[in-house]
């Protein structure tokens, strides 16, 4: 059996286990969920010489603490809100020292290995928790989580710590450029909508969270509704009162809601990192 290796003494802004998540079983309604930011999940499996879906710990911005019940390495990567431990490093923490993420940092996911990854019950062959389905085991304090490895499979005899090369680290902002394509249903808004999700700066709305990133800017002009139709992660709706959704990993799988954009898949994972607050503009790809 896994050996308890940390404590969960607050989870703060919010806190989940994630891994790749559940892709294939859209069809069936189920989100893909899985961690927010592939690019910085892996890289914080890496530090710790784990595989780069082994399950993490996902935490949002501040307020997480943990206790270590015995010594043990983890790898750090994403958002930089923890002042024990920098992030995109890794380092061999020691039992009954705690790690506490308390500094305003830029960002807003950080991502928390241990040796062989956690361990967690599976649903749908993913420990990724999605409180909007009831799938996967909620993070809460008081909370032991185990690894599935006592210690790294490379040699730490000599090792204080490991640090990311410095050409794979990433740096984030509070002001962000991303790409667009045209959505499905582009040609149903007007030349005014469309131009303005290029032409105006657009916020991260604080009702923003896992099933998508709300947008405060222009009101755009609203289509009429739709037939329900697949939704995929990175896909713009624009509901009734104008203000543009991103639909995120944990979102529905269909809806009827007017998509005026998507963002490409490779941009996602500097998305998730904008934090409420966090200005984006953004340019078209390609333009019919």
């Amino acid at each position: 059996m896994p050996e308890p290796c940390i404590e969960i003494l607050a989870t703060g802004a919010g806190a989940s286990l994630q891994d790749a998540g559940r892709p294939g079983w859209r069809r069936f309604g189920v989100p893909p969920g899985g961690v927010l930011d592939r690019y910085s999940a892996e890289h914080a499996n890496r530090l710790v010489g784990n595989a780069p879906h082994a399950p993490v710990l996902e935490i949002i911005q501040q307020g997480f603490r943990l206790r270590a019940l015995r010594d043990v390495w983890i790898g750090l990567a994403g958002a930089d809100h923890c002042s024990g431990l920098a992030s995109w490093t890794a380092a061999e923490i020691q039992a009954g020292a705690e790690l506490v993420f308390d500094q305003p940092g830029t960002g807003l996911c950080s991502y928390l290995a241990v040796p062989g990854g956690f361990f967690a019950p599976r649903y749908f062959s993913s420990v990724s928790v999605d409180p909007r389905t009831g799938l996967g085991e909620s993070v809460c304090a008081g909370m032991t989580l185990a690894s599935m490895k006592s210690a790294p499979l490379w040699d730490d005899g000599r090792v204080a710590g490991r640090i990311l090369s410095p050409e794979l680290v990433r740096k984030f902002a509070k002001q962000v450029s991303l790409g667009l394509y045209p959505g499905p249903q582009y040609d149903s808004f007007d030349e005014a909508g469309r131009d303005a999700m290029t032409q105006a700066v657009w916020t991260v709305s604080r009702r923003s969270d896992r099933t998508g990133f709300r947008l405060e800017g222009p009101t755009l002009m609203v289509p009429p509704s739709i037939p329900s139709e697949p939704v995929l992660p990175g896909s713009i709706q624009v509901p009734g009162n104008g203000q543009p959704i991103i639909t995120l990993n944990d979102g529905p799988t269909v809806g009827g809601y007017s998509k005026i954009a998507v963002i490409p898949e490779q941009e996602l994972d500097w998305l998730v990192q904008c934090a409420p607050g966090t200005q984006i503009r953004f340019s078209w790809v390609h333009s019919y």
